[in-house]
């Protein structure tokens, strides 16, 4: 369950958010990532239940108080995977250019119709 929740659409960027700016509240978080309300509250819910988020309540007096995220210990974990995916992905970029680099014998572009030979 953990990677179809972290996969899903706007789920990182909510993620990475909350880690840049350690709490924010839900408006906050519309605003600045200009989400649709329930898409956010149904992300912000799915993270709760797997203990990635957790909120707190201002303690003001008020009619509403405001619900405060943050990214629990385990979140940060989670956030590490981000991290490693982020640089596999880089590794690999840097593979497959050397990999295309011994292989290319020489490349001739003429405009759009460009040739590679292969050795």
């Amino acid at each position: 369950m953990l990677l179809n929740v972290i996969s899903k659409k706007n789920t990182r960027a909510v993620l990475e958010l909350l880690r840049e700016n350690e709490e924010m509240y839900f408006s906050e978080i519309q605003r600045e990532l200009d989400m649709n309300m329930g898409s956010l509250n149904r992300i912000l819910n799915e993270l709760m239940t797997l203990n990635i988020l957790d909120k707190r309540k201002d303690s003001e007096d008020v009619s509403l108080p405001k619900a405060y995220y943050f990214v629990t210990d385990y979140g940060e974990k989670v956030l590490e995977l981000y991290d490693l995916e982020t640089n596999l992905e880089k590794e690999s970029k840097i593979i497959n250019q050397t990999n295309i680099k011994g292989k290319v014998k020489n490349v001739v572009n003429m405009g759009d119709n460009a040739t590679v030979n292969l050795k």
